[in-house]
């Protein structure tokens, strides 16, 4: 059995497969009292509390699973394509070492890197395409503290967006010359990923997701966070209406302007910044999920502010579970880190 954990800020999300069939899946906030909710104090303690109950609630059987997955947010992470010259194991690794120190966090500790070659580069045969994935020990070891905590044994490290690729892999095809893109919201940050065949990775990484839009809400409704959270979810975008009936140009008050227009022009910057160094190169179709991509209102939003059209990115497309799952794309990284490793079994 495989079994793909997504470490939230808001919540855990499982996914377990077993023979290549979702076996089961859930999720279980790691905060169960949204009253006293802080996303800045969380602790281990917290995840590992909520992982527990998951685990009795879905029946897993830690100790009888074959591979264990858990990833680290895609804002801890740099996940960079090069292309460079063949050389020994031991040079190329000293070399991705000095590259990685450009791009991790700055927190005083020594980077950590992986690395995937992917083959020859179709222009300059001297040269190998890599996938450089580097952060930094401090955040290894403050990741690797929850695993230890949940009893959890030689688990595998993945990135969010290397799972939320897998994931999108697995259930659709790309087209060639064409690219599709994916956006999967969380609770602190929002992920943006472009792939299509025989083209660079692109991945980056928004500050802007789900607590920011329930602080918005907090702001504009004098609310606490757990009120904000339920009137997020109950009315999604609405709640940002005004109630003032002689607004005629537009109901949306300055304070949605400030969270989802900044979301929206966030994404635009970027889809902008990829085309620029592409050539003969298109957008396909674009993929939304993540916990906050089920917000009342929120896809039609971004549909009419960005003139694109996303459709949910369903994590159980190719392999259908018999249970009934609300909102799946939030199970996007859980799914992916699932399927890793799972052509060898």
């Amino acid at each position: 059995m495989n079994i793909g954990i997504d470490f939230g800020h808001y919540s855990i999300k499982i996914v377990a497969l077993d023979n290549n069939k979702i076996h089961t899946c859930g999720e279980k906030r790691v905060a169960e009292d949204m009253k006293v909710f802080d996303v800045d104090k969380l602790e281990a303690s917290h995840w590992v509390s909520a992982f527990n109950s998951l685990c009795e609630e879905l029946n897993l059987k830690i100790k009888k699973t074959d591979t264990i997955v858990s990833s680290i947010a895609g804002s801890k992470v740099s996940i960079k394509p090069m292309t460079t010259l063949e050389m020994e194991e031991s040079e190329l690794v000293d070399i991705l070492n000095f590259e990685a120190k450009k791009h991790i966090p700055l927190d005083g500790s020594d980077p950590v890197v992986d690395y995937h070659i992917l083959g020859q580069n179709p222009k300059e045969i001297d040269k190998i395409d890599i996938i450089l994935v580097a952060t930094t020990q401090k955040i290894i070891k403050a990741h690797n503290a929850i695993i230890k905590a949940c009893g959890l044994k030689n688990p595998i490290f993945d990135a969010d967006p290397l799972a939320l690729l897998n994931c999108y892999k697995f259930n659709y095809d790309s087209l060639e010359n064409n690219v599709d893109v994916m956006l999967n919201i969380g609770l602190q940050n929002t992920t943006i990923m472009v792939y299509g065949e025989n083209q660079e990775i692109f991945t980056r990484e928004i500050a802007i997701a789900g607590h920011h839009i329930t602080s918005a809400i907090m702001k504009l409704k004098n609310l606490d966070y757990h009120s904000s959270e339920d009137l997020k979810i109950s009315e999604g975008i609405d709640c940002f209406n005004s109630s003032d009936n002689q607004v005629e140009e537009s109901s949306i008050q300055v304070s949605q302007r400030n969270i989802l227009s900044e979301l929206s022009d966030e994404i635009r910057k970027t889809l902008r910044y990829y085309m620029k160094s592409k050539v003969g190169v298109s957008y396909n179709k674009f993929y939304i999920s993540g916990g906050t991509a089920s917000m009342k209102g929120l896809s039609d939003f971004l549909n009419t502010s960005l003139n694109v059209d996303f459709v949910t990115l369903d994590p159980f497309y190719k392999n259908e579970s018999n249970q009934d799952i609300s909102n799946p794309s939030k199970y996007a990284v859980s799914f992916g880190l699932a399927l890793r490793n799972l052509e060898k079994e």
